[in-house]
């Protein structure tokens, strides 16, 4: 009894057996008859070719009844687009075919010699495997046909997808603090707080009348480089006493002196950024390779699953 082929999920099938790769070692498949298992617009696809299909892409172990299915799935999708590339004029010259190959061996470190040595050890012929590049590369021109090339995203899309997922972009309010700290350790004396908190107390008078970078680089314990800026903060992200004081500052305001875990800082907010978004410019590009991507997918599902069955009359036996 025959059935039309349904190819839906060949395109994970597909995808998985050309990912195996071509030094594949022959597979158990038991007794091989040469019966017919699928036609293809009438042309028939043998058990023999299965067979020699499932030699290049199952790796070394005995083939289930569900990987046969899949398998000839797969190379009955092979086989349509080898007729679509063939009908469509899309000609693969010798000289592409070894630039691909050249590209193969770089890739896995291989020169000419050894490439032959492993194609024999695994029973393929050297002319054999420069045919399966050729139809590689015809495959890949043909999707980039049908498919690349009917694909665009515009910038309504980004637009709309940005606004649906706004809440992605989001930019919390963060506040730029610069500091001169007066260090402490953790055991100091009540005298040595006294002092600390003396210098504090002197450094924030001047800070009223001069130039706090200056400041920073000449009186914080830390150095002071780039004028004492420590960066950009969200709320709760500093400890709690140097969060509050903060928090109550205007930008150029500097804060009497703070104790913290590593002594007394003075803090300077230099400037401010409310809630906001990320503006789309800085992300369209992203967001257009994710919608094209999808896009991609969607459109080779529908090409697999629709184009292709009503342009070629398939039967499974």
């Amino acid at each position: 009894m025959t059935k039309r082929s349904d190819f839906r999920g060949t395109l994970r099938v597909l995808t998985a057996v050309l990912c195996m790769g071509l030094f594949a070692p022959a597979v158990a498949w038991g007794m091989v008859i040469n019966r017919i298992v699928a036609t293809i617009d009438g042309d028939p696809v043998t058990l023999y070719e299965l067979k020699q299909f499932a030699r290049k892409t199952i790796r070394g172990r005995d083939i289930t009844a569900q990987d046969r299915a899949g398998l000839l799935d797969a190379l009955v999708l092979n086989t349509i687009i080898a007729k679509e590339s063939k009908a469509q004029g899309l000609d693969v010259p010798e000289s592409e075919v070894d630039i691909y190959i050249q590209d193969v061996m770089a890739r896995n470190k291989l020169d000419e010699m050894q490439l032959r040595q492993a194609l024999e050890a695994q029973g393929i012929a050297y002319e054999a495997y420069r045919e399966q590049i050729r139809a590689e590369v015809q495959r890949q021109r043909l999707i980039a046909r049908e498919i690349r090339g009917k694909v665009n995203i515009s910038p309504e899309e980004i637009e709309r997808y940005y606004q649906a997922n706004l809440e992605e972009y989001a930019r919390p309010a963060q506040v730029r603090v610069a500091q001169i700290i007066f260090l402490l350790p953790p055991d100091a004396s009540p005298a040595a707080v006294d002092a600390a908190k003396a210098k504090a107390d002197e450094v924030y008078a001047k800070t009223r009348r001069g130039d706090f970078a200056e400041l920073a680089e000449q009186y914080s314990d830390d150095g002071g480089a780039d004028g004492g800026m420590l960066g950009w903060f969200k709320p709760g992200e500093l400890v709690d006493s140097l969060d509050e004081a903060v928090q109550g500052l205007k930008v150029g305001e500097v804060s009497a002196p703070v104790r913290g875990p590593q002594g007394f800082h003075l803090l300077k907010v230099v400037e401010r950024q409310t809630d906001s978004y990320q503006p789309l410019e800085e992300h369209a590009d992203e967001i257009k390779e994710k919608l094209y991507a999808a896009a991609l997918e969607s459109r080779y599902e529908r090409w697999i699953g629709e184009e292709l069955r009503k342009r070629h009359h398939v039967e499974l036996r």
